[in-house]
């Protein structure tokens, strides 16, 4: 497995334990999911802020923030990052969560392939569109195939484009961050963009109750490690590897939350669950792998 994808896998499986954090707080203390968004991407700010300026200080690049042109591009990230919260938790409202999970997951690979593709020029390589099929395939699997009932429900409709915004909202934040860090230093496009998508969320902010101290904790952990240290290690891997491939790297945070569901809440897979782990496994694998085109490099090396 390539440095570049390595990162993004790793950065997906911290983002798989952000859905125990969240359903403590939803459930013990009440707390409005977009509120919750809110707190994710303000308490990771100045953790990403910090790690930017450890970097400007580390490869001697200038501190100040970036100007013209990516200017834009940093509020169009924050703008992506922060429709992404508003758009997933509010979906969850409206529809069957396995449905907007499904929607906001599995979607997203399919819109970056097209359009990396098309816009950014990317190349495929030979185990590119079976990888993308099966991540995806096993992704749906393992949310679950009940929320396939939620697409067709006209009750649902309103929360499934929600979800669908959502979808284009994080496929959009990884088509404009891989375009991004072409120009700047990775810490500092998330953390200029993360400090822009928390401003933009503080309409949603709320306290947590007080009668429960742990939130803040809860918060903590989930500012810091799911955000910002995922962050950190996906738009590092994101300089090495290309959109498409960082996109079904990414199916790992599903697979991440059904194991810790299994391991710490009891929870059990049937087999259609355990078909999708394989699956999303099995594209893992094959992007692991060299492409012929690598082993030619190095043959003609040797």
């Amino acid at each position: 497995m390539d440095k570049g994808l390595r990162w993004v896998c790793l950065g997906a499986i911290l983002w798989g334990t952000a859905g125990l954090s969240a359903k403590w707080l939803i459930d013990q203390t009440g707390m409005d999911p977009l509120a919750i968004g809110a707190w994710r991407l303000l308490l990771s700010s100045p953790i990403l802020l910090a790690g930017a300026f450890w970097e400007s200080k580390r490869r001697r690049l200038p501190s100040a923030p970036p100007i013209g042109r990516n200017r834009w591009g940093i509020l169009l990230f924050g703008a992506a990052v922060a429709g992404y919260q508003a758009g997933y938790f509010s979906a969850v409202k409206q529809t069957m969560v396995s449905t907007a999970t499904l929607l906001a997951v599995c979607t997203a690979p399919l819109l970056v392939a097209v359009v990396a593709r098309t816009l950014l020029k990317e190349r495929w390589s030979q185990g590119t569109v079976p990888a993308l099929a099966l991540g995806v395939s096993g992704s749906a699997l393992l949310i679950g195939i009940g929320g396939l009932a939620g697409l067709a429900d006209p009750r649902y409709w309103a929360g499934n484009v929600l979800a669908l915004g959502a979808a284009v909202c994080y496929g959009g934040y990884t088509l404009i961050g891989k375009k991004l860090i072409g120009e700047l230093a990775p810490l500092k496009v998330i953390g200029w963009s993360f400090s822009a998508g928390a401003v933009l969320s503080l309409p949603a902010l709320e306290l947590p109750p007080l009668t429960h101290p742990a939130a803040w904790l809860a918060l903590l952990y989930l500012g810091w490690v799911p955000t910002g240290l995922a962050y950190m290690l996906y738009i590092q891997g994101l300089r090495h590897t290309t959109a498409t491939r960082a996109s079904v790297g990414a199916l790992l945070e599903p697979l991440t939350a059904t194991v810790l569901a299994v391991w710490l809440l009891g929870e059990r897979l049937g087999k259609w669950e355990w078909l999708g782990a394989a699956l999303l496994l099995s594209s893992l694998f094959i992007l692991s792998r060299p492409s012929r085109e690598k082993f030619s490099q190095q043959a003609s090396k040797a």
